[in-house]
Parts: C-alpha cells; sequence; structure tokens
C-alpha cells in the first residue's frame, strides 16, 4: 500500500489523464513485482523461457 500511496503522490494530475495515470501505476507496480521477484530467486534463464514457450504454444520457430 505504501508503493501506491508513494506512486500516486509522483503524479501529476494536471498533466496526465486517467489513461496515463492507470498505465502508469500498472507499469511501476509490474516493475516491483519484478525487483521482488529477482530479490527472491524467482527468475529463469532464457533456455528455460523458451522451454516454458514450447510447451505452451508448440513451435514457434523463437531464435
Amino acid at each position: 500500500m505504501d508503493f501506491m500511496k508513494k506512486t500516486l503522490s509522483q503524479v501529476n494530475t494536471q498533466e496526465n489523464t486517467l489513461y496515463d495515470f492507470i498505465y502508469n501505476l500498472v507499469f511501476f507496480i509490474s516493475l516491483k513485482e519484478s525487483e521482488d521477484d529477482i530479490k527472491n530467486g524467482r527468475v529463469m534463464t532464457i533456455e528455460e523461457s523458451k522451454a516454458r514457450l514450447m510447451q505452451k504454444y508448440g513451435n514457434l520457430n523463437i531464435e
């Protein structure tokens, strides 16, 4: 909740539309989640990502 309060306090409401506001909020929340995942070791290699995509979507010729 503190993260959202901090992010919201940085928004200039006179220059941003509601769409900009929502986009920025979702973007910064995603960044925060990514930081937490990296800190907690929830990452995968490119090879693991390719294997996961292949398993889910089949052979898409990912290079």
